[in-house]
């Protein structure tokens, strides 16, 4: 596998192919899993990150040998070893967003519709 020259982030990358957009959607599909990425670390935007390209690898490897092609089944079975590992590291459970608004937000909502 090859890889792009010089990247030091994922925003860098031409967005328009369907990988990135693969990409951006696993990366928004697990933040929503995770409440929002407001609740989430850096570190684990960084394990979503990771997962949603590992994702769109083996996404991309699993097309090839059910279109015939050969693949790697060690690479394969690494690649989805790691994502599993990855997405277990975020949880497999759905984390609900809080909506609850801050006493401040509250209060500045209730004065306002009193008057």
């Amino acid at each position: 596998m090859t890889r792009p020259k010089r990247l030091t982030s994922l925003a860098q990358i031409d967005q328009r192919t369907l990988a990135a957009r693969q990409v951006r959607e696993t990366i928004a599909a697990i933040e929503a899993d995770q409440g929002g990425r407001d609740q989430m670390t850096t570190a684990m935007q960084k394990v979503a990150e990771t997962a949603a390209v590992t994702t769109a690898m083996v996404n991309d490897m699993a097309a090839k040998w059910l279109n015939g092609e050969e693949v790697d089944p060690a690479l394969f079975c690494t690649l989805a070893n790691a994502q599993r590992r990855l997405l277990e590291t975020l949880g497999f459970e759905r984390i609900a967003k809080d909506l609850t608004p801050s006493v401040n937000a509250y209060l500045a909502q209730k004065n306002s519709t009193e008057t």
